[in-house]
């Protein structure tokens, strides 16, 4: 087997990435461990947003929220967009000022919407929820929710509609170094040439890149889920309890879906769910949400974030790797909801060696750079 160009993770950032490469009539393969989207991308909450604190992710999230918005068109799979928007719930002056400083100097000025409210009117807008202490919100009205599924297989059969293979389980071992330049990779014991790599693993990316000699400041860490039965649809936004750091919503079948940040588990930890984590959680959607005591809940599930320094993601390659070996990995959570962006720049850059302008501030060697 030879290809141009192998891409290494059949999530949604390496899928994004085969289909743009595949459009561009590249000959290449994805090669999955598992089964498509089966490490973090269908563990997520399906959620995208444009609303982030830096000027280099709010500029990037907008370019993907539109890339989102057109995938019907573009892989000829409906992801069923609902943009419900967002609500931060504030109980802090301090976090309220950082928000209205935010919106005047930041979002507005890119095109993004979004309003501070007062408590008053929160209680009009969302009567289900408890405003003990609350001293109002932000409403980010732009973010909203897919179906991920219907996003991952989308962009697989996009890929393999345009001349791009996919394999599942197929595991890749090491990557093959000949000289100063990838080789191709080793495959369940098998070797594929390829002339460039491009490793989309998620938290395992280091396991893979390792093999090349390269290590990237990156950590996976683990995070939990649950969802109840379904209900009629109440909660149009997703609710983020800024004081618990704790979210909750309602998914396109009607379950409640939410998190919350306990404990921080760091490392390849075994992925499994805590009955200390299950508690936490019922404590505080009940807190938040009062009439959602007799909920059942019906399944929990953990995944991998994988962590970098500066919480943002890493794209393209380092001069002093070995020629031909790029990544783009280190989303931090944001995987889901910047992929299809970051699948089309990163296309770019391993076709035509071309780096796009909002790609620059996310290029490996901002780390050694001090960026």
């Amino acid at each position: 087997m030879k290809y141009d160009v192998v891409v290494i993770g059949g999530g949604v950032v390496g899928l994004a990435t085969a289909y743009h490469l595949a459009k561009k009539g590249i000959k290449g393969a994805v090669f999955e461990k598992g089964y498509v989207g089966c490490g973090s991308t269908t563990r997520s909450a399906s959620r995208f947003r444009v609303h982030f604190w830096s000027e280099e992710n709010t500029r990037f999230a907008i370019e993907s929220r539109k890339r989102m918005l057109s995938l019907a068109k573009m892989t000829k799979w409906n992801p069923l967009p609902i943009t419900g928007g967002y609500l931060w719930v504030i109980y802090d002056e301090d976090v309220m000022r950082a928000y209205k400083t935010n919106n005047d100097t930041l979002w507005s000025k890119l095109g993004v919407a979004g309003r501070l409210m007062e408590r008053e009117e929160v209680k009009e807008m969302y009567p289900y929820l408890n405003l003990e202490g609350v001293i109002g919100a932000f409403y980010g009205p732009q973010d909203g929710q897919v179906h991920h599924d219907f996003v991952t297989y989308g962009y697989c059969s996009a890929a393999m509609r345009n001349g791009f293979e996919v394999y599942e389980g197929a595991d890749v071992q090491s990557i093959m170094v000949s000289g100063s330049s990838v080789a191709g990779v080793s495959v369940n014991g098998k070797v594929v040439e390829a002339k460039k790599v491009v490793v989309c693993a998620g938290a395992w990316s280091n396991n893979i890149l390792s093999s090349a000699g390269v290590q990237l400041p990156m950590v996976p860490e683990r995070k939990e889920l649950c969802v109840t039965e379904p209900f009629k649809r109440r909660i149009e936004p997703l609710i983020i309890n800024t004081k618990r750091n704790f979210y909750v919503g309602q998914s396109i079948r009607g379950e409640i879906m939410g998190s919350v940040e306990y404990p921080e588990v760091r490392g390849f930890v075994e992925l499994r769910n805590t009955l200390k984590w299950a508690a936490r959680f019922s404590r505080a959607l009940v807190e938040m949400i009062p009439s959602l005591r007799y909920a059942r809940m019906m399944r929990m599930w953990s995944g991998y974030y994988e962590v970098t320094p500066d919480h943002s993601h890493i794209l393209g390659r380092d001069p002093d790797w070995p020629d031909g070996l790029y990544v783009g990995t280190g989303f931090s959570g944001h995987g889901f909801m910047m992929a299809p962006f970051a699948g089309e720049v990163l296309a770019d850059y391993v076709a035509e060696d071309r780096v796009h302008p909002l790609m620059k501030p996310y290029l490996p060697t901002r780390f050694k750079e001090g960026r």
